[in-house]
């Protein structure tokens, strides 16, 4: 019988807390959140922007240079570009400058520029989604990722589709 009166007090006590915010605060949190969605899903939109030129490139690389007939092939052209890592664009002279093979490979191509802009952007999104501290319940982060999921597709079939020669 103890446990039953404790339990009806204590759950007496939750009911009766309230944690509502001032609606002053509500103002500011809801505004903090608003911009928090605008920035990480434009983050988001890019990094599928270039995804989608990435694969552009890998796949429909003659569709992309119609596009942009000056692109210059030895940095955009994948068949052409992976030699630019090295002196001379010969693996056996070694690496063209420090990191040209490594942690600055993106410098040297356009393949690998458009990979470190899709994984530089996914990155910041998500490190800005985490550092607001906002707690939130469990499933909401599933629904928030599946929500950026598709705005990154949105940008990947934008950008990939002009060059696909689809509507």
């Amino acid at each position: 019988m103890r446990r039953v009166i404790l339990f009806i007090v204590l759950l007496g006590v939750a009911w009766a807390s309230s944690a509502q915010l001032p609606p002053d605060e509500l103002a500011k949190l809801r505004k903090k959140r608003m911009n928090n969605y605008a920035i990480t899903a434009t983050m988001v939109f890019f990094a599928g922007a270039a995804d989608g030129l990435n694969q552009a490139l890998m796949y429909h690389y003659g569709e992309f240079k119609t596009v942009f007939p000056g692109a210059n092939d030895q940095f955009w052209k994948p068949s052409k570009s992976g030699a630019n890592k090295y002196k001379n664009g010969d693996p056996r002279q070694g690496a063209k400058f420090p990191g040209s093979t490594t942690w600055a490979v993106f410098l040297t191509d356009g393949y690998h520029l458009t990979r470190f802009t899709d994984h530089l952007l996914w990155s910041g999104a998500i490190a800005l989604k985490f550092s607001c501290g906002e707690k939130k319940k469990w499933y909401m982060y599933f629904v928030e990722a599946a929500g950026h999921w598709m705005v990154n597709r949105v940008g990947f079939c934008m950008t990939y589709n002009q060059f696909k020669g689809t509507p």
